[in-house]
């Protein structure tokens, strides 16, 4: 099979590129010598050819547990990372083929991610609507109350790792891939503003934000928002100084309490199955699926 690429060799039979390469390399070098002189790892000194009973326990052990509890740094397993823990913990080197498959033995599975937010405070988030209360009864009549939130749409793969089988795995959001910038905003009214971002989101584009939505719903208007860092900036504060717009903070982690997150859960829902070959299609898409949202009641989130 001279016209064998490495990346067909890796392919067929189920191994890495790297492994590919090495053993390439190795052909090329002892192209004189019989072929089944070299076609085996030689034996390694001083070192154990496969766990004991209870390292194997230590290992599945390790495994169910974040690779950062083993001292390693990353969010989750993937098999170099446990050969690597393997050889490192237990000076036993097995192919990647091999770890592979204990890693199935061992109960996990290859398997994709969701993104993981911050745990909410409960009774803070209790505590914020109860104020909230008191400051809608406060307003004049004429204010309207807007939720705002953003999100990003990503084009990209999914994450892959390897997670324990029956559990939904979830990993921190990255911002690291191509994607879309959405502003938007819901009205007591049932009225929707979206508003794509070219740059990524900072104090200018909430200030941006804030003017668009007094154009549109009229200049005395009530912001609920989140604590995000381009949304409590000095410089966001200093706009509304001397304007009739009132911005209310959420609690950290108050996700569940905003009606503009039911809107990127519909998005999310409408887009989640579907590939998109350019960031184009993806914001066209976006943009018309949230014509088509059913609009959350903002009064059923803020005041429960």
């Amino acid at each position: 099979m001279d016209d064998l690429t490495q990346a067909d060799a890796a392919s067929l039979y189920g191994f890495s590129s790297s492994w590919a390469s090495k053993w390439f390399n190795r052909l090329e070098r002892l192209a004189d010598e019989p072929f089944e002189s070299f076609v085996y790892d030689e034996p390694r000194e001083e070192r154990p050819s496969e766990l004991s009973d209870e390292e194997y326990d230590q290992f599945v052990e390790a495994l169910h547990d974040s690779p950062e509890e083993a001292g390693l740094d990353a969010p989750a397993w993937s098999v170099p990372l446990a050969r690597h823990y393997l050889l490192e913990e237990f000076d036993v080197e097995y192919c990647e083929r091999h770890v592979r498959r204990l890693m199935s033995e061992a109960g996990l599975s290859w398997k994709t991610a969701r993104p993981e937010f911050y745990k909410s405070d409960e009774r803070a988030q209790e505590a914020w609507q109860e104020g909230f209360k008191k400051k809608r009864n406060d307003l004049d009549d004429e204010y309207t109350i807007l939720t705002i939130d953003q999100t990003r749409q990503v084009l990209s793969t999914l994450i892959y790792a390897w997670f324990p089988e029956g559990e939904r795995p979830s990993l921190p959001v990255t911002g690291a891939w191509e994607n879309i910038k959405l502003l938007g905003a819901v009205s007591d009214g049932g009225e929707t503003f979206f508003l794509p971002c070219a740059e990524n989101f900072n104090s200018d584009t909430t200030i941006r934000l804030l003017d668009a939505l007094q154009t549109e719903f009229g200049e005395q208007i009530c912001v609920v928002l989140d604590n995000a860092s381009y949304f409590t900036a000095n410089a966001v504060q200093e706009s509304v100084e001397d304007t009739l717009i009132e911005l209310c903070y959420l609690p950290r982690g108050s996700a569940p309490v905003n009606p503009a997150e039911e809107c990127w859960r519909q998005l999310d829902q409408e887009l989640g199955n579907r590939l998109f070959e350019t960031l184009d299609d993806l914001r066209g898409a976006a943009l018309s699926a949230l014509d088509r949202i059913e609009v959350p009641d903002v009064f059923t989130y803020l005041c429960l």
